[in-house]
């Protein structure tokens, strides 16, 4: 379906641009700014082969434009060939990239193809190296790589990636995306960028980095210890990673003394965006609300979004990841097991409702005293901006917590969703539809965003 949809835009871009030089028959002579458009919408491989429609066609297709955005993907077809035409055309235009994406896609089980996928991969990067200057470049699922080649592959691969990254002095925005490098290669590849990209670099991408790899050893902690370090990347405005053993080392390394901090330049960092992952909690040692102290000092802007924290009864995971001094605009929070009132003691301890702006709750079980537990809290969340709320029937009291924003109206509150779910047939659905349409109703007319959904429970036999 997306192909069709591809293929119908790419074929009005083409219909707007070129209805005067189709009825000349002159479709040689289309301006540039519709072929650019219509490249711009191509596969790399569609790309050559309308390249090859007219000199001038072959002419926009060297243009910086075309060449700008590139995505390594290679078809099966191609892997197969002896001289891959994605790959010669890599060789004539590699200097004129500058956003380029990497994700392994020869998922088979033909080893000679994955192989083939590697050698193209490494030649790839080596004439980046040689002839590219990048503003961005993006690397994913290569988990799906290294779980296959052998060892000899996989240490020529990270040597090429890490080659690469110390060639390049521009870059703005690095990302990692389900690569499971071992631990000691992906902390080098990290150490590359702090050497040639520090000054440069915006916007950094963690996901998945590394395999879970605990430190095994004094001569491991020591390594990261002093290889990693947040203050590395001056212009760096934008992290986003798992919450790792490489991220708390980043982080805490700040801490190393009240002088050390105040004698350090402000930092630009403004969005840490934290993704929680379960099983991880054993091997990592936690960040205090001291390093946090140090690190708002560090960064004053900073406001943390930490998404999919998934508490299954136990406290320790809220009390371990959610501290004092730790600026959260945005918390998405599954819960199971654990009372949705000891969650909101903990974040008023925490002082989290003076910085949440978004607030995601799944609530896995339904909620006792749901009024009565929210309204104060969401009083005192003074910066909320968006709600939302997924709980099990019956939860009641929803009808009270839309009633009490008509009689003491939330002043940032803008967005609002809750849906219900596993309402026990038509006769409850219609009852919470009766309670809640009018305030539901009002609250629009007032201006706030807000979306109630009922969900039925659907009984299989």
């Amino acid at each position: 379906m997306a192909d069709k949809w591809d293929s119908e835009i790419v074929q009005t871009i083409a219909f707007n641009g070129t209805e005067k030089c189709e009825k000349e028959g002159q479709w040689s002579e289309l301006p540039s700014p519709p072929l650019e458009n219509i490249y711009s919408f191509l596969r790399r491989t569609d790309q050559v082969n309308m390249s090859l429609v007219c000199q001038k066609w072959s002419k926009e297709f060297g243009s910086p434009s075309v060449w700008k955005n590139f995505r390594f993907y290679l078809t099966e077809s191609q892997l197969l060939t002896d001289n891959c035409p994605v790959m010669e055309s890599v060789r004539k235009y590699s200097s004129m990239l500058q956003h380029v994406e990497i994700y392994y896609n020869a998922i088979t089980s033909n080893r000679k193809l994955i192989y083939t996928w590697c050698r193209y991969f490494i030649e790839f990067l080596q004439i980046l190296t040689s002839n590219s200057q990048l503003i961005s470049v993006e690397f994913g699922d290569f988990i799906d790589c290294f779980g296959v080649i052998d060892t000899p592959k996989y240490n020529d691969m990270c040597r090429a990636i890490s080659e690469f990254l110390g060639s390049q002095r521009h870059l703005k925005r690095a990302e990692f995306h389900n690569c499971s490098f071992e631990f000691n290669e992906g902390v080098e590849l990290l150490r590359k960028l702090t050497e040639h990209s520090r000054e440069s670099l915006t916007h950094l991408v963690l996901r998945g980095f590394v395999l879970r790899d605990p430190l095994e050893s004094e001569e491991d902690a020591n390594f990261l210890e002093h290889s990693l370090k947040l203050a590395d990347f001056p212009s760096l405005s934008t992290f986003e990673t798992d919450y790792s053993l490489i991220f708390e080392n980043m982080v805490s390394n700040l801490s190393n003394g009240i002088q050390a901090i105040q004698s350090c330049q402000k930092g630009v960092l403004s969005k840490l965006i934290l993704y929680y992952c379960k099983g991880y909690i054993e091997e990592l040692r936690g960040l205090t609300s001291t390093v946090w102290r140090f690190t708002k000092e560090l960064y004053p802007d900073l406001q943390v979004e930490f998404i999919n924290i998934k508490d299954y009864g136990r406290r320790r995971v809220m009390e371990f990841f959610i501290v004092p001094n730790m600026p959260i605009s945005r918390l998405n929070y599954r819960i199971w097991r654990l009372e949705i009132a000891v969650l909101f003691d903990h974040l008023l301890t925490c002082k989290t409702n003076d910085h949440l702006v978004t607030l995601h709750l799944e609530c896995e079980e339904p909620i006792q005293h749901f009024s009565s537990t929210f309204i104060p809290f969401l009083q005192a969340c003074k910066k909320l901006k968006c709600l939302e709320l997924s709980v099990m029937y019956p939860t009641s009291g929803i009808d009270l917590l839309l009633k009490s924003w008509l009689e003491n109206p939330h002043e940032s509150l803008e967005k609002v969703i809750i849906d219900v779910w596993n309402i026990d047939g038509e006769d409850e659905y219609q009852s919470l539809i009766k309670l809640t349409t009018g305030y539901k109703f009002i609250l629009k007319l007032r201006g706030l965003n807000i979306r109630l959904n009922l969900h039925i429970k659907w009984f299989i036999y």
